[in-house]
């Protein structure tokens, strides 16, 4: 196995590999990063602190953190790479640094670390199925984007941030004869984990999630709202959820208040017969029964079952865009 490139002789860094006690020194690398660079990455120190827990991560192993001698994160290299795969081996390389420490040499060795560990996990599972480094970026990030092109990746992919202003109207909520709309419960959640993971078996770059991947970062969120989520279900079997998030600290930040659709989906034997769109409908009347003032969600570009076009017909507009950057 390759070893991996070691830091550039600068003086005033500590480099180690990230535990969870640097959670929040690493919320504040990414919240100062986020005003710099104008973009809502940061989440809740609340998500750092699970990121710890994700059975894909050996933090020892797959992150590197540089720290100033006042304790400040100025630079993180993360690297991970889901584990349980059916079609694709990924790596995801997360290299962040902070905009006061931008040094060509230490920006350049954060990325070949992280490319290097991901080469190294990646090397690790031979059994003949492609491989991919990946990033990612908003569309107006340059430096960003900058960086991962200089090391060879290239844009593969893009995605469209939406938003709606529910002081306008929501239409009524109409399903398929034999189906029916609940909020969703603990009762449902192993079944609407497994309408999850059938609803977007053909997304491009799925993987199934495993279950303590969905209970830690979908349902275990603290920004996950049960009663603002919803699943349609056609007798005992779940084949449409809407699994929603409200984040006040989130919002704060970004000066709106918005509702988050974040996982919406639909199994195959159901789709374009309107239960989208209801599913839609519902979480944004919840959400206005909440006082909530916007909806938002993400969607690929090239989503394959014709959601961009769904979301337009009910009323949102795309706001921002991002891309994923790959490199085989």
């Amino acid at each position: 196995m390759k070893t991996l490139p070691q830091p550039p002789h600068l003086t005033n860094y500590t480099w180690r590999p990230a535990a969870r006690a640097d959670a929040a020194a690493i919320f504040q690398l990414f919240l100062d990063i986020d005003a710099h660079d104008h973009r809502h990455w940061a989440g809740t120190l609340h998500d750092w602190e699970m990121e710890f827990d994700d059975p894909d991560l050996d933090s020892s192993r797959d992150t590197l953190i540089a720290l100033t001698p006042a304790g400040q994160a100025a630079a993180l290299a993360w690297v991970y790479s889901p584990r349980q795969i059916e079609n694709k081996h990924r790596a995801y390389l997360w290299p962040d640094i902070h905009p006061d420490h931008r040094l060509p040499e230490l920006t350049d060795f954060v990325l070949r670390w992280s490319e290097a560990r991901a080469r190294q996990i990646l090397a690790e599972r031979n059994d003949g199925r492609p491989r991919l480094l990946r990033g990612s970026a908003m569309r107006h990030d340059h430096y960003r984007i900058d960086l991962f092109q200089s090391h060879g990746f290239t844009p593969i992919r893009y995605f469209f941030t939406m938003r709606r202003d529910l002081a306008h109207a929501v239409a009524p909520v109409v399903l398929p004869a034999g189906l029916s709309m609940h909020p969703w419960s603990p009762e449902v959640d192993e079944r609407t984990f497994a309408a999850f993971n059938d609803s977007f078996r053909d997304h491009w770059g799925f993987e199934p999630v495993k279950k303590e991947i969905w209970d830690l970062f979908f349902v275990g969120r603290s920004s996950f709202r049960p009663d603002l989520s919803f699943v349609v279900m056609a007798g005992e079997a779940v084949v449409g959820f809407s699994i929603n998030f409200h984040s006040p600290e989130e919002n704060a930040r970004k000066g709106i208040d918005e509702g988050w659709i974040g996982d919406l989906g639909v199994v195959r034997a159901w789709r374009r017969q309107g239960v989208a769109t209801a599913l839609l409908n519902r979480s944004m009347q919840a959400f206005q029964a909440a006082g909530i003032a916007h909806a938002a969600l993400g969607v690929d570009s090239e989503n394959p079952t014709g959601a961009l076009s769904v979301y337009e017909n009910v009323g949102f507009a795309v706001i921002e865009q991002s891309m994923a950057l790959g490199k085989t």
